[in-house]
Order: C-alpha cells, then structure tokens, then sequence
C-alpha cells in the first residue's frame, strides 16, 4: 500500500509540475463557457421565455445556468481525467522504467494511474461545482440546495472514477503523445454534443437520441442536471401536465429514455458502474499484454 500511495504521489506531482496541464484544463472551460454564453445562452431562454407563456425571465436564466453547469461538470471531468493520463503517455516513452523500480502488481500500476487520474478530476469537478453554485448565487440570487449539492458530490466521484478507468483503456493503445492529443482533441469536440451540452438532447435526431443516451457520460449529465437544475426545472414547468413534464425533462436532458422507459437514478447508478466494471476488466486484459509492466 505504501508503494501505492508513493506512486500516486509521484503521478500527482508531475502533473502539477507542468502548469501548462492546469492552465489548459481551466481555459479550455472558460472558453466553452464564454461560447455558450456569447452564442448560445439568449436563444435558450428567449426559446423558454416563448414557448411557456407568463414564463419569468429569471426563473429561465436560472434554469438555463443550472443546467449548463451540470454539462459543464461532465466535460470538465473529461477533460481533466484525459489530461492527467499524459503521464503514463510519457512513462512508457522510456518503457516505464521508472515505474518498475516499485515493487508492485501489473493491476497496482493500472490502480496507481487511475487514482491519480480520479483525484485530478475530482478537484476540478468539485471546484467547478462549488465556483458554478456561487456564481448562480451571486448573480441569480438563487442557492442550489445543500442535499442536491451533496448527491452531486458522489455523482461527481463515480463519474471520475468511470471516466479515469476509461481514459487508461483508450491511452493502452496510444503509442505517442501525439497520438493521444489527437484523439483527446477529437472526443473533447464531440463530448459537448454527446452529453446534451450546447443544446437540448430533444433537438437532435431521434436516432441520435437513441443512442446517445447510452453514453455514460450523458447518464452522469443528466443525472447532475436533474440535481442541480430539477427544483428550478419544477418551477418552471409546474403547470404543465404531469406527461408533459416528463417530456421536457427528457427533452432538457433531465431525464434519460430508452425503450420508451424513463431511466431512475438508481438505473443511472447501475449503468454507469456496470460500464465501469466492464472496461475494467478489458483495460486489465490490454495492459497484461504489454511489455511495459512487471
């Protein structure tokens, strides 16, 4: 266990070393949000504003700033976890020399990356959600309630752990840096899509819906939207019928649908540690027959 911890702490601190991996975590955030903000935020509340009569502005501002901070959790999670994996990237340049010195398991190398890797993460998704919360607070005079909060915590750390153990897959088979910044640029433009981020999920294609509900990472959005964004989604819609509002919470991507059945929070939990638990076991597979490990 000791030899873990000093390798997780190895890991760590050449992350940090490198300024230029936080500073690109933190800009790469600003500048979606600074997007969304500029190109997209108006048309959503003035689509909200029109489309529920007597609807207040600033019931919808709010509603529109908590559900694009659940999105903006998801991929900053992403980003950091994927971010952090350049390490192992750059160990196995000289054959993880460095790393075999420990005297630990092919499996206690994979948990060492991964630690890391959730820990990075974590820190940037909990201080996304505690700058995001006080933000909405400052401007909106709206406070996000603490038992939300809390549940949004243990979202955020399942989903890291998920992302982490993915993110260690995906890099087992990326020979160079390179390599993997172009698969990381490639899967960072597509994820905003992928999760709801930029637009309602219910405006794109049913097919598309279809299948992008059976992304992980959407299921960790949409189970972040319905605790960050659901008492103000209430709110909102609180005179529509009972149908329909199950319908725009699948429309906002508070809600998650396949086979025309409304996924649970325990249904979300379930799928995203079975996916977990699934790529676990095929990333202990891909790296025992690497050369790289004891």
């Amino acid at each position: 266990m000791r030899e873990l911890l000093i390798l997780v702490k190895r890991h760590t601190c050449i992350y940090f070393a490198d300024k230029g991996n936080i500073v690109f975590t933190c800009l790469s955030s600003i500048i979606v949000v600074m997007l969304y903000a500029f190109f997209i935020f108006d048309t959503q509340v003035d689509s909200l504003v029109a489309a529920m009569a007597g609807t207040d502005r600033t019931e919808a501002v709010t509603f529109v700033c908590t559900w694009f901070l659940a999105g903006q959790i998801t991929l900053i999670i992403f980003g950091a976890t994927f971010n952090a994996m350049a390490i192992f990237i750059d160990d196995m340049k000289y054959n993880g020399s460095d790393v075999q010195i420990f005297p630990l398991s092919k499996v206690k190398i994979i948990v060492s990356y991964c630690i890391q890797a959730i820990l990075i993460a974590l820190l940037f998704g909990i201080g996304s959600l505690i700058i995001g919360t006080l933000l909405i607070w400052c401007q909106q005079g709206y406070l996000i309630p603490a038992s939300a909060l809390f549940a949004a915590v243990g979202v955020i750390i399942l989903g890291t752990i998920f992302s982490a153990i993915l993110a260690m897959f995906i890099v087992t088979f990326m020979k160079t840096a390179k390599a993997f910044s172009s698969v990381q640029i490639v899967l960072n433009t597509l994820m905003g899509f992928l999760i709801g981020m930029y637009i309602p999920i219910g405006t794109l294609p049913d097919f598309m819906q279809k299948i992008i509900f059976w992304n992980p990472y959407m299921s960790m959005s949409v189970w972040l939207r319905e605790l960050l964004a659901g008492e103000q989604f209430q709110q909102l819609f609180t005179k529509a019928p009972s149908a329909q509002q199950d319908q725009l919470a699948v429309f906002y991507g508070l809600r998650a649908e396949s086979f025309d059945t409304l996924w649970s929070t325990s249904d979300l939990a379930l799928f995203i540690a079975s996916i977990t638990v699934i790529i676990f076991a095929f990333l202990l597979v891909s790296f025992a027959k690497k050369r790289y490990t004891r």
